[in-house]
Formats: structure tokens, sequence, C-alpha cells
């Protein structure tokens, strides 16, 4: 922890406009106290952040850490606070059976920020007693107590459907889908090897939810574009009605070739989030900033906006509350400071399949009120 430390020479990113300006940043007990052109103050930490920028701390809108101490779960403080991660959404690693034990595992516990999905099969998304093998794996009534009694640590409900792990994906979807509804809260799925086909999920879902693993390509039915190479009626019709299509790479879910079939149709996904969890943070996905080369390789599109579509555009379209997108004075630092490497990248996609990409985004320094982490 640091009383006073000043970040010296980096170029600040705006993620909403895409503007830079060369700045000296002054944090003084956790705040951000001076954004100038030069600053000095005797005895504050100076960090080097010369041919670096610095953005909003970075949000990874889908992850696995709640489960603290499970394998399926990475760390919050090595492996997003060190990655350049501030904010983080835990996505339904846990259900209304282990609720209660984990979280006091993490809260309080750690600096990272982060809200949670409660998934609603009872032992939640992780470990080797999950899921529906029955229906007597969802019980309406302790969800609804479970969510109830923590709506404020939640941003939703959870459920997978697809066929590695549900047993009946209409069940379970009526039974989501009506708790959602009861309990006034967002669905998010995951059913990318699903076979009840795109066009039957997304007239459960409405304004707020989520379908995550969009451009996954594991299921010829879940696929956002037709055989035609069109986008389908059903995800148009979605999108008009406020569903999110969210990016969510994981270990078997992101596909080169459909994410780029996709952008020639015109189809992008609303939110891009990695879904880092045990099983994949050594690849293929290692961190949200190996993603973000990803899609920088497939699109061309400015860092900046890419970095929008991972941190504002989650904050806005899942309307959380307490996540500052604009660096300004006055508020509390919460900061990551990053480089854009040159060079050849080689990373694969779920499918195997290597791309090399001439870019990469990598993640130096992550700043939270008066903590500083060097990122690995």
């Amino acid at each position: 922890m640091l009383d006073s430390y000043i970040l010296k020479d980096g170029t600040l990113v705006s993620i909403m406009d895409g503007s830079e300006k060369k700045a000296d940043i002054l944090v003084e007990s956790g705040r951000i106290t001076k954004i100038a052109e030069h600053i000095e103050k005797p005895l504050a930490e100076v960090i080097d952040a010369g041919d670096m920028y610095i953005s909003v701390g970075w949000l990874e809108a889908h992850g696995h850490f709640a489960k603290v101490g499970e394998k399926v779960c990475i760390n919050a403080e090595q492996d997003l606070l060190c990655q350049g991660i501030t904010y983080a959404l835990d996505l339904g690693t846990l259900g209304p059976d282990d609720y209660a034990a984990f979280r006091e595992k993490l809260l309080y516990k750690t600096n990272l920020k982060y809200k949670s999905y409660l998934y609603i099969g009872r032992k939640g998304a992780g470990g080797r007693d999950m899921d529906f093998e029955g229906p007597q794996d969802i019980v309406p009534e302790h969800v609804k107590q479970v969510a109830r009694q923590y709506r404020h640590e939640f941003l939703g409900l959870k459920a997978r459907i697809d066929d590695k792990f549900c047993f009946d994906p209409d069940y379970v979807m009526k039974q989501l889908r009506r708790l959602g509804d009861e309990l006034d809260m967002p669905i998010a799925v995951h059913a990318p090897r699903s076979r009840i086909g795109v066009d039957n999920l997304l007239p459960y879902l409405k304004k707020g939810d989520v379908l995550c693993h969009t451009l996954a390509g594991n299921s010829d039915v879940m696929k956002v574009l037709d055989e035609e190479g069109r986008i389908r009626q059903s995800v148009i019709d979605a999108r008009e009605r406020g569903v999110i299509f969210d990016l969510s790479h994981g270990t078997n879910a992101y596909s080169y070739e459909i994410a780029e079939a996709a952008w020639r149709a015109g189809f992008f996904v609303d939110t891009i989030s990695s879904d880092l969890h045990g099983g994949n943070i050594n690849g293929p996905v290692f961190n949200l900033g190996v993603v973000l080369t990803k899609m920088r390789g497939l699109t061309g599109k400015p860092w900046s906006w890419l970095l929008k579509m991972a941190i504002a555009e989650p904050v806005r379209l899942l309307h959380i509350p307490d996540k500052e997108l604009e660096i300004k004075e006055g508020i509390p630092a919460e900061l990551t400071v990053f480089r854009i490497d040159k060079g050849e990248f080689a990373y694969l996609d779920s499918k195997k399949e290597e791309r090399v990409f001439k870019e990469k985004l990598t993640a130096c320094y992550t700043c939270t009120g008066p903590y500083v982490y060097r990122c690995r």
C-alpha cells in the first residue's frame, strides 16, 4: 500500500472517445488528486509509465474466481489484479447451496471489485458435483431465498444448457426464465453446444439478458449465421429487443473462422470478455489482453474501441453502478497501465487454429486505490 504515487510520463487514453494525451497522474490516499503535464511531489513513489498507456481499470465481464481454492477458479489477486483487471464479474460459479460459504472467502479479502451471477443449479458451475443431473438439482425456493438475501451482490442468474452439462435444455430454460421474472433479475445462459438451437433459445431472452459464447461455432444450430452466411432473423430480433451477445472466449467457445464470418456479415458482439478460469488460463485464453489482441487482429478496430467494448459496454448494458469510465481528478484510483507491443504473436483459437498478429496488448501495472500491482 502506498500513501502517494505518481504515474509518470504515460499516455492517457479515453476509452469513450479514443482521445490521448501525455500526462502525469498523482494518487494520494487512494484517490486521483492531480492530472497534469508534469507533477513533482516529495516522498511520492514514482512509477515510470513512459512508452506506456493509461486507461480506466479494465473490466472482466465473464470469469470464474468465486470458488476460492478450487481448480476451476482463478485467483483474484494473481490472475486478475496482476493482469490489469480492477473489476470482474463472476458468471455463475456459485449455486445456492454454496454461495454463502464461498462468498466469505472472497468478500472483504480482495482489492478486486466484483459482482456475481447466481447459478440456479444447487452446486454451481464448478467442481465435480455441478450442473443438472436431474430436476432435483434446481430448487426454485432456495434460489429465490439466496438471491433475495444477497441481492446487492448479484447482477443476475445463470444456467448452462448445452448437452455436455444439461439433462433437458427446455426444462432448464423455463426454470431460468421463471426465476428471472419472479426475482426481476436478468439471466445469462451458456449454450454453445446445445441441441436447443439459437432460434429456439433466443425467444426466452429479454432486454438485459446475456447470451454467452456467441462466436463458438460448436453447433450448427447455435451459430448466429444461417447456412447462407446471413445473420439469423432470431438474432436480429433479439438484438432489437436488447439481448446482449457476449464473446466469452473460454476454452472451447471462440472460433476465428466463425468470428470472421460474422464480422463480414455485419455482426459483432456487444461485449468482449474472456471467460477466464482454471482450465484455460494457460491457453488458449491466458488473459483479457490476449483476447483483445485476437479481436484487434480480426477487426483492425482501434485499441480504445476494443477496450470500450470490454469495459464501458458491460457497464452500460449490465447496469454496473460503481465503475468509473473516465480518468478524472477526485475519484478513487482505478487504472490500468499497459503497453502495445509490436512484433509477431501467435495465438490459437478454441479449435486450435493458429493466427499471427502484429500487435499485442500487455498490462504492466494495475492501480486500485492505494495499491499498485506489477502485472505478470
